[in-house]
């Protein structure tokens, strides 16, 4: 059986889908992080400064 040498290192999951959502407080379902409203129950969001 052959070993595959491995010249880079593998990289971990980017967790950029956790990282472009945020939870709506009123009905706590993600929301888009630039969302100025949420999509599902219509509460209005604060833009967040990162």
């Amino acid at each position: 059986m052959s070993r595959r040498i491995r010249i880079f290192r593998r990289r971990e999951q980017d967790d950029l889908l956790e990282r472009s959502l945020r939870t709506c407080p009123a009905c706590h379902q993600d929301v888009h992080v630039f969302a100025a409203g949420c999509r599902h129950c219509g509460q209005e969001l604060e833009l967040l400064a990162g």
